[in-house]
């Protein structure tokens, strides 16, 4: 695997922004084996997608840092983008604090426009943890025509002093979304500081018949060892839904 550590000057933030950007590349068995001097300027593959949000307090290193996540990537011949989002929930907050622009907009054309293994054609999921996984599942929820797939470990439930009412709530966003097919990957575990409020958006989500809910995960609390923990299932989940393979995309 290739790995990029970038920056650029986002509209929505008005102010450089880093990020980490990974693609599928020759390892080194088949680097020494390949005979093509223009092996990279010859290939015409192209890969899904995966946007990955770290949680609170955490930087765009994170996932890589807490995770063997690299890996997974490189079997299932995945890219993947790693952001923060500063403590501002991915939400938009102000004039150069719009973080759900910063991705939605900024962050996605900088990718396709840029990077010619992306392709808008191919499958673009969002992952996320705690207040990532919150955000993922914003994210996905107001742009079930945008994403594929999305993966949220113990999402806080609610943004932390901030006024849902300006956003939408998660459970507005899901009542809105009912009748469009989804494909979601949403745990927490049983020792989870949230888990009460978790449980009590589970039962609001299989009341309403959304077509979402939860995974408990026994004797499991809010941390990166639960969340990489359940890396196997997840992208085993994601082959068998056809949105990742083993085999790179012409």
């Amino acid at each position: 695997m290739a790995t990029f550590s970038f920056t650029f000057y986002p509209k929505s933030l008005g102010r450089k922004k880093n990020f980490e950007l990974v693609i599928p590349s020759l390892n080194l068995h088949q680097s020494l084996g390949n005979q093509d001097p223009q092996y990279y300027q010859h290939q015409e593959e192209k890969y899904p997608l995966i946007l990955c949000l770290s949680g609170f307090g955490d930087d765009e290193k994170a996932w890589m840092q807490n995770t063997p996540i690299i890996s997974y990537l490189e079997k299932y011949h995945v890219a993947a983008c790693f952001l923060n989002g500063d403590n501002k929930w991915y939400l938009n907050q102000g004039q150069i604090e719009n973080y759900y622009n910063l991705i939605e907009e900024d962050l996605l054309d900088f990718l396709y426009g840029n990077f010619r293994f992306l392709s808008k054609d191919l499958p673009l999921i969002i992952m996320g943890v705690s207040m990532g996984g919150y955000g993922a599942l914003y994210h996905y929820l107001k742009n079930t025509d945008k994403y594929q797939a999305c993966v949220a470990l113990s999402p806080a439930t609610k943004p932390d002093f901030l006024d849902e009412s300006k956003y939408g709530t998660l459970r507005e966003l899901a009542l809105k979304s009912k009748g469009k097919e989804k494909h979601v990957y949403l745990s927490v575990g049983s020792e989870d500081f949230i888990i009460n409020a978790s449980k009590e958006l589970d039962t609001f989500l299989k009341e309403n018949q959304v077509g979402i809910s939860y995974r408990y995960l026994e004797g499991k609390d809010h941390s990166w060892k639960t969340w990489r923990e359940q890396l196997d299932d997840i992208f085993d989940t994601l082959q068998k839904q056809g949105f990742i393979g083993n085999e790179p995309t012409k």
